[in-house]
C-alpha cells in the first residue's frame, strides 16, 4: 500500500519587467507542490495566479495538502480530486480552485512518474503533435504595422498562427486586415478583445473575423455576460468565439457547451482546478465538435494530446515557464509534442 509521507508547497512571487498581455498584467505568483511515496517516487505541481496575490493560495494549498494528502493512501488523481473538492461546498471554489491544481498537477506527474511513462500516456493519450501558435508579444495599443510585423516573425519562426489583441472598436479591422495580409492565407489567426465588447461591437467584431478568416475571436463580450453571449450567438454574425479561461465548475463550461456559445474552449489550468477537470472539460467539447485550446502552458497542456476524441490547439504566451526546465521544444511545422519521458519532464530552476 503505497502512501504519500512527504509534502511540500513553496510561493514563488515572479515580477515582469512591463506589463504583458491584453490587460497589462505586471507579475505572477506561482504555487509549487511537491509530493514524495513511500517508494521515493516524487511528483512536482503548479498552479498560479495572475497580477499577484498568490499568498492566500499557498496557504490555502497547504491546508489541503495536509489535510486530504500528507500520509494518505495513494489513489488516482482524480479520486483525490474529487476528495478535495468535495470539501469546497462551505466556502465555494474561488481560490481553493488554485490551490487544488497545483496538487492536482503533482499528483498527476507522481502517478506518471510510478508508471515510469509519459504523463500523456497515463491520462489515456499519446505522444502526438499539436498545433502550436503565438499570442505572446502582442498588445492591445499595438498599431497595424506593429501588429503586422510581430505576426510576421512568428510565422516565419514556425508557428502554425498567430492571435494579436484588438479592442472591439473601429480600429480593429485595419488590425486584422494587416496582419491577414502579412502572414497569407494558410497560417491561422485569431484575435483577442479581452472582454473589452459589448454586443453591437462584437458583432462587427465577428462578422469582420469572419471576412479575413480568422478561426475564432477570443472573448468579445465579458465572460461573466452569459445572456449577451447567448443572443450574440443567435445573431449568427461571423466567427468562432472562444472564451473559459475566467470558468470555474464544469456546469459553467457546460452552459457554454450545451447553448452552442463556443466554438472554442479555453480552460486555464488554475482557475479549471488541474488537470482533471481540464480533461474532463476536453472530452465534453469533444462530444460537441468543439475544439480546445487551453489558457497558456502548452507545454503542460501538451499532456492532454490523444486523451480526448476531439481537436486540440496550444497557444504560447511565455508567462511562467522561466521558472521551470524541461519544456518540450516547438517543431519546425509549428507543432509540439510531448516529450518520451516519465511525467510531465518538468523541474523546479534551483
Amino acid at each position: 500500500m503505497t502512501k504519500i509521507t512527504s509534502t511540500k508547497i513553496q510561493l514563488i512571487e515572479k515580477k515582469f519587467a512591463k506589463p504583458i498581455g491584453g490587460s497589462g498584467v505586471t507579475g505572477i505568483d506561482i504555487i509549487v507542490a511537491t509530493l514524495r511515496d513511500t517508494d521515493g517516487a516524487q511528483g512536482l505541481g503548479f498552479s498560479y495566479v495572475i497580477g499577484g496575490g498568490g499568498a492566500v493560495v499557498a496557504q490555502l494549498a497547504q491546508a489541503q495538502i495536509s489535510r486530504f494528502l500528507n500520509e494518505s493512501v495513494l489513489r488516482t488523481p482524480p479520486d483525490h480530486w474529487a476528495e478535495i473538492k468535495r470539501s469546497f461546498n462551505r466556502t465555494g471554489d474561488g481560490p481553493n480552485m488554485l490551490a487544488l491544481a497545483a496538487l492536482d498537477v503533482a499528483l498527476w506527474d507522481l502517478t506518471a512518474r510510478r508508471n515510469n511513462e509519459p504523463l500523456t500516456r497515463t491520462m489515456g493519450g499519446d505522444i502526438l503533435p499539436v498545433p502550436l501558435y503565438a499570442s505572446g508579444g502582442f498588445a492591445p495599443k499595438d498599431n497595424p504595422q506593429t501588429s503586422a510585423e510581430l505576426a510576421v516573425k512568428y510565422i516565419e519562426s514556425g508557428y502554425a498562427g498567430v492571435k494579436p489583441r484588438v479592442n472591439a472598436d473601429s480600429g480593429d479591422e485595419a488590425i486584422l486586415r494587416a496582419v491577414r495580409n502579412a502572414i497569407g492565407t494558410d497560417a491561422q489567426l485569431m484575435a483577442d478583445a479581452n472582454e473589452k465588447g459589448n454586443l453591437e461591437t462584437a458583432s462587427r467584431l465577428l462578422a469582420q473575423a469572419t471576412e479575413y478568416e480568422l478561426s475564432f475571436i477570443e472573448e468579445p463580450l465579458p465572460f461573466a455576460d452569459v445572456l449577451g453571449y447567448r443572443q450574440l450567438v443567435s445573431r449568427k454574425t461571423g466567427a468562432a468565439i472562444a472564451t473559459g479561461e475566467h470558468l470555474q465548475g464544469l456546469d459553467r463550461f457546460a452552459v457554454c457547451l450545451d447553448d452552442g456559445i463556443v466554438g472554442v474552449i479555453q480552460p486555464d489550468l488554475a482557475m479549471a482546478g488541474g488537470l482533471t477537470p481540464c480533461l474532463e472539460v476536453a472530452r465534453m467539447a469533444a462530444s460537441k465538435g468543439v475544439t480546445v485550446a487551453p489558457h497558456f502552458l502548452p507545454g503542460l497542456f501538451v499532456q492532454l494530446s490523444g486523451t480526448f476524441e476531439g481537436q486540440l490547439l496550444l497557444e504560447e504566451f511565455p508567462i511562467l515557464e522561466d521558472a521551470f526546465e524541461g519544456w518540450p521544444e516547438r517543431d519546425r511545422d509549428g507543432t509540439l509534442q510531448a516529450r518520451n519521458c516519465a511525467g510531465h519532464g518538468l523541474s523546479l530552476k534551483v
